[in-house]
């Protein structure tokens, strides 16, 4: 099924909702600060990372001076990761009609509060992006944006793309947008107040009232 994204919903603190709401200001952190943030469900080890190699049978060996110790684990996981500083992040909760593709009703996951207290529901996407898109065009910033896979990176063996996420993080339905940057640190600009196609709630009252149906065209049955 292709993808319709209809409506993003970004999720923060008062403070910055409000800002992006009033001015449009998008605040976009690096790759490297979410692989190393530490509060569940919003940092992510395995930002960065371009393949994974899962073992069961590997022995592993400590080399203590003078006394190696010999482990052998049930199961072992290497990891391959970017060099160096890879690029900045702009993350929403996409509703699009993949959350109803396989069931009828779709609700929000309440671990979504994890992010702030309050979000803002973007109604116009394309003209959302094409904002962002333009400002980063006239920095000269590489770009590009696209909907979050998730995957089971316990099972197999993955070559993955800054696009690809642990299956345990899949109730945040991620779409971003990554800018290509040269250098470490956050990158934050306006793009226009968004007050004529956004509104804004607590995260909590949005959570409880938003419900994603399935509707079936008349003639389809």
């Amino acid at each position: 099924m292709k993808a319709t994204v209809n409506f993003l919903v970004k999720f923060g603190n008062e403070e910055n909702i409000t800002n992006l709401f009033e001015k449009g200001e998008i605040f976009m952190n690096t790759i490297k600060t979410f692989k190393e943030f530490d509060k569940q469900g919003i940092g992510d080890k395995y930002e960065g990372v371009v393949n994974i190699h899962n073992s069961s049978s590997s022995t592993l060996t400590l080399k203590f001076p003078n006394n190696p110790l010999t482990l052998n684990p049930t199961k072992l996981q290497f990891w391959e990761s970017y060099t160096g500083h890879v690029g900045n992040i702009y993350s929403t909760y996409a509703i699009s009609n993949l959350l109803v593709r396989r069931k009828d009703i779709h609700r929000i996951d309440k671990r979504m509060q994890i992010f702030g207290s309050h979000c803002i529901i973007i109604k116009d996407v394309v003209g959302f992006i094409e904002a962002i898109s333009n400002e980063l065009d006239r920095q000269k910033i590489e770009y590009s944006h696209n909907l979050v896979n998730y995957r089971d990176f316990n099972k197999l063996n993955h070559k993955i793309t800054l696009y690809d996420k642990s299956h345990l993080l899949s109730y945040q339905k991620e779409h971003r947008i990554i800018a290509m940057t040269k250098y470490d640190k956050p990158l934050k600009f306006e793009i226009g107040s968004l007050k004529s196609f956004a509104e804004m709630y607590t995260s909590k009252e949005f959570i409880e009232k938003s419900v994603v149906e399935r509707i079936t065209p008349p003639n389809s049955q």
